[in-house]
């Protein structure tokens, strides 16, 4: 051995190793962390993806409702203003039925 190297690391090559090993500790940390913030970024992800699925049938649903709603009022205004337009015009049709049966013969 030379003079240059003992055999024995110096105090200066523990302390350099210990902070090695901390720091090789510290990023296994990190890389622990970025996969859990990875995972945890999926998982809402797949989340997000639930929710936007359930507003966009929500929203369907909605709309689906409302025309089933037009559909009623129609209906409804219909009915109560049906039996008013036939009484109203009822002498009229009448009148043309006698009219063409008067014609005919």
């Amino acid at each position: 051995m030379t003079t240059n190297q003992p055999d024995t690391p110096s105090n200066f090559e523990t302390t350099v190793l210990s902070e090695l090993r901390q720091i090789n500790q510290r990023l296994d940390h990190l890389e622990n962390d970025a996969q859990d913030f990875k995972l945890k970024l999926e998982k809402f992800d797949l989340k997000l993806e639930k929710v936007d699925y359930k507003f966009d049938t929500y929203q369907s649903a909605a709309d689906s409702l409302v025309r089933l709603a037009t559909t009623i009022i129609v209906a409804a205004a219909t009915v109560a203003v049906l039996p008013s337009a036939l009484s109203a015009i009822s002498p009229l049709i009448n009148a043309l039925v006698t009219s063409l049966g008067s014609s005919g013969t």
